[in-house]
């Protein structure tokens, strides 16, 4: 891999520290300290494979391929403590299995997954929910890296199902999980493909986000757990917001940015007293 195939933007964008409405400030001050940095995440989100840019079906899928697969080069090449996807990893959740039993197996670096909409449907039914883990082995996971407890979760269940039993399962799970994790005093990091909120924490309900009834107190209970990051993906724009002192951030993507801009992912650098620094990487 060629350095020159990618660069670095511009520290984080402006914005990523300004207040929102109802809401203080996010908890860490974005400013890089490399020499201080304690956990560093490739955060990618969205290669939504059939997606992106082309004339046909065949060569927007294979123009998505590619873009990612060099994607994957720059992450090994930048070793970071935890490459980090948050979902959409085809557009038709029946193409899962077609390529990336074969790309899990090229990063050497610690990958971790969360499904999206686009890999479990807007309503998760058992046979894509079964393609899915025969695949990637689980839709959700908790885990600790370099001192760091990171939460990965199912968005998806926040959505219609007739999967009760295993709806049930998950939210036991992430109330354990949560309890769990106070012990990591602060140093907790939750991710998933839909974002609580996109633009403000009152919004109603979209395609976005979270139901407004619960997300309030969904939120709540991430802080309680001591989070202060959350990272997310499925908005197909640069985002970075805060609840109080927990700081939500979603990168562009490598299938098709909504806003124009180019196709990347995100380096996220977390230092001493949660200063962290969300540059971002372009790919061709």
């Amino acid at each position: 891999m060629n350095r020159r195939e990618f660069l670095f933007g511009a520290a984080a964008a402006a914005g990523a520290m300004s207040a929102f409405a109802g809401n203080t400030a996010p908890g860490g001050a974005a400013k890089p300290a490399q020499e201080k940095v304690r956990l560093r995440i490739a955060h990618l989100t969205d290669p939504q494979f059939g997606f992106g840019p082309g004339k046909s079906a065949a060569k927007k899928y294979a123009a998505d391929l590619a873009r990612f697969e060099r994607e994957i080069e720059i992450v090994n090449d930048m070793k970071p403590d935890l490459a980090l996807i948050t979902g959409d990893l085809t557009n038709n959740y029946n193409d899962v299995t077609k390529d990336w039993p074969r790309l899990l197996g090229k990063f050497k670096v610690p990958l971790a997954v969360a499904p999206g909409n686009h890999d479990l449907g807007n309503s998760i039914t058992k046979p894509v929910l079964d393609r899915y883990l025969s695949v990637f082995g689980y839709d959700y996971k908790a885990f600790d890296v370099k001192g760091w407890r990171i939460i990965v979760g199912n968005t998806q269940f926040w959505r219609k199902t007739d999967l009760v039993e295993e709806k049930a399962r998950y939210e036991a799970w992430l109330k354990d999980e949560c309890k769990k994790a106070k012990a990591f005093g602060g140093r907790v990091l939750f991710a998933g493909h839909i974002p609580p909120f996109a633009d403000k924490p009152t919004e109603g309900d979209t395609y976005e986000n979270y139901p407004k009834a619960g997300r309030a107190a969904r939120m709540e209970m991430y802080r309680a757990a001591g989070a202060r990051f959350f990272l997310a993906g499925h908005t197909h724009r640069f985002i970075a917001h805060g609840w109080k002192d927990l700081t939500i951030l979603n990168p562009e993507t490598t299938s098709t940015n909504f806003d124009g801009r180019p196709h990347g992912f995100r380096l996220f650098d977390i230092a001493d007293k949660y200063d962290y620094s969300y540059n971002f990487v372009k790919v061709r």
